[in-house]
């Protein structure tokens, strides 16, 4: 597939509707969010042919390629991993799909549920989401994941090898830039401030902190998206675009840009990093949309 054919986004379908939403491994969060859906009043129910609906919640996530389904039912999404399938469905890991017992009749299962489903996954193991045009993600332990039949998962020896060193020295020439740059541990990823970011004169700001989150599994797993301090509007008070939800990090509020990568522009393990969507989010800045 030749990069300009390479897609970023596909349609996911909600109680009727098509929205838009991120390719790849995508949390419950951020499809609630593309919905307006409040998960304390109502909550996702994937909807499998044929076969039983899954409750699916915020804190969950799924590997979105396309023409996903989804209905809405009331209240908060029921606890634990939902019912059991009426026909158990197998998935591909480590090229191989699982056969026999191994078929999974419940299908919201987390890493230390999949993990061992590779007859030669080790301790220490990291487990991947495998999408041939897009960077491989890495599941991190205590994510639920919802399966279909058409994942494609992979153990890796490497785990998160070289995470650390690359990011302290990405820090590092982040901070010989930008100065005093702080980063906050959230389990799941790095949350990376950057202090006073200038901005052009078509923003209400004349500078603004920006927030960046680094995954688990980084370089592999890709970066995506930027976060600020509530309040950024265009001079003339419009909203941006796709910046009009607000999430909690490290104990602050921030009001979420969801801008993305354009194609045939990719992230790439081997030369993207913090600087390099550093540079995103600054280009991105600078148009006055």
């Amino acid at each position: 597939m030749r990069k300009s054919e390479v897609k970023s986004f596909a349609t996911i379908h909600v109680a009727g509707d098509r929205y838009e939403c991120s390719r790849g491994l995508v949390n419950g969060a951020a499809i609630y969010n593309l919905v307006k859906l409040d998960p304390q009043r109502h909550h996702l129910q994937f909807e499998i042919k044929d076969d039983r609906d899954i409750p699916f919640a915020a804190t969950d996530a799924i590997i979105i390629d396309g023409d996903e389904r989804f209905s809405i039912a009331d209240g908060p999404c029921p606890e634990g991993a939902g019912p059991a399938l009426r026909q158990p469905i197998a998935i591909v890991i480590n090229g191989e799909p699982i056969k026999g017992d191994a078929l999974l009749r419940h299908v919201k299962l987390t890493f230390d549920e999949i993990a061992p489903l590779a007859s030669d996954f080790q301790a220490g193991d990291g487990l991947f989401v495998e999408l041939t045009d897009l960077p491989d993600a890495q599941l991190t332990p205590g994510i639920r994941l919802l399966l279909q039949p058409r994942d494609r998962l992979y153990t890796s020896p490497c785990g998160n090898v070289g995470f650390e060193p690359r990011l302290e020295a990405d820090l590092q020439a982040l901070r010989q830039q930008y100065g005093e740059v702080r980063c906050i541990d959230d389990g799941a990823r790095t949350l990376v401030i950057v202090p006073a970011v200038a901005l052009p004169k078509h923003w209400n700001r004349s500078n603004t902190d920006v927030l960046i989150h680094v995954p688990q599994g980084y370089p592999i797993a890709a970066m995506d998206m930027f976060w600020v301090p509530p309040g950024l509007t265009l001079a003339d008070g419009r909203t941006p675009q796709n910046a009009d939800l607000q999430e909690t990090y490290g104990g602050q509020v921030w009001q979420r840009f969801s801008w993305h990568y354009p194609q045939p522009q990719r992230w790439d393990p081997a030369t993207s990093g913090v600087m390099s969507h550093m540079r995103f989010v600054r280009t991105r800045l600078a148009q006055a949309n």
